[in-house]
C-alpha cells in the first residue's frame, strides 16, 4: 500500500480513501502497532511543541507531563472508537471494532503529520500555522465524516456527524472523570 497517495486520497477523496483502507482488511496486530505507534509520535510532537516554543501542544491537557499525555491520549482515542461504534450502530450502521478503529488509526497517523508541518510553519511564518491549523481543524470533520459514513454505511453524512458530536461527547466525559480520579492523586505524589 502506498502511504503517501493515501494520505493524499484522504485529503482529496476521503469516502474512497476510507473504501480502500477497509478493502484492505489489516491484521489486527498491525492496527494496534499503528495505534502504539501514533500515541508515541503524538507524545513526542506533545514533548517537541513544549520544548521549542515553551507551551503544551494540546488545550485539552495542559501542563501534563508527555507520559501522561499519551496515557490521557489512550484513553480518549479508545473511549472515541468505542463511543462511534456504539452510536454509529445505533443509527442504524454495521460494522465491528477493528475496522472502525484501522479508520481512526490512519486519520490519527493524518493529524500527526498535518501537526508536525504546522510545528515547522511556526517557525517560518507563524500566523500561516494558526491559519493551517484553523483549516485542518474543520477540513478534519468533513474527513471524518466521510470515514465514519463508509465505515458505517450509514449513507448520510448528517447521521455522521452525530456520530461524531456524540461519540466525541461520550469521549470528553470519559477523559475528564479519569483525570478527575488520577490528576489530583499525581499532583499530590509530585508536591506541586
Amino acid at each position: 500500500m502506498d502511504f503517501k497517495s493515501l494520505a493524499i486520497e484522504t485529503i482529496t477523496d476521503p469516502a474512497a480513501a476510507a473504501d480502500k483502507i477497509l478493502s484492505h482488511q489489516f491484521e489486527n496486530d498491525v492496527i494496534w502497532t499503528g495505534f502504539a505507534l501514533n500515541v508515541v509520535l503524538s507524545v513526542f510532537l506533545y514533548a517537541l511543541q513544549g520544548f521549542l516554543l515553551g507551551m503544551p501542544s494540546n488545550a485539552l491537557f495542559p501542563n501534563l507531563s508527555p507520559v501522561m499525555f499519551g496515557m490521557f491520549l489512550v484513553a480518549l482515542q479508545l473511549a472515541y472508537s468505542v463511543g462511534s461504534l456504539v452510536v454509529g450502530n445505533r443509527l442504524g450502521g454495521q460494522a465491528r471494532f477493528m475496522p472502525i478503529f484501522s479508520l481512526l488509526v490512519w486519520l490519527r497517523f493524518v493529524n500527526i503529520a498535518i501537526q508536525f508541518i504546522a510545528i515547522i510553519m511556526v517557525f517560518v511564518m507563524a500566523p500561516l500555522a494558526a491559519i493551517l491549523n484553523l483549516v485542518a481543524a474543520v477540513y478534519g470533520i468533513y474527513v471524518l465524516a466521510h470515514f465514519t459514513n463508509v465505515g458505517f454505511g450509514l449513507n448520510s453524512l448528517g447521521k455522521s456527524l452525530g456520530v461524531i458530536f456524540m461519540a466525541g461527547l461520550g469521549a470528553m466525559v470519559a477523559v475528564l472523570f479519569l483525570m478527575g480520579l488520577f490528576v489530583p492523586t499525581i499532583l499530590e505524589t509530585s508536591n506541586v
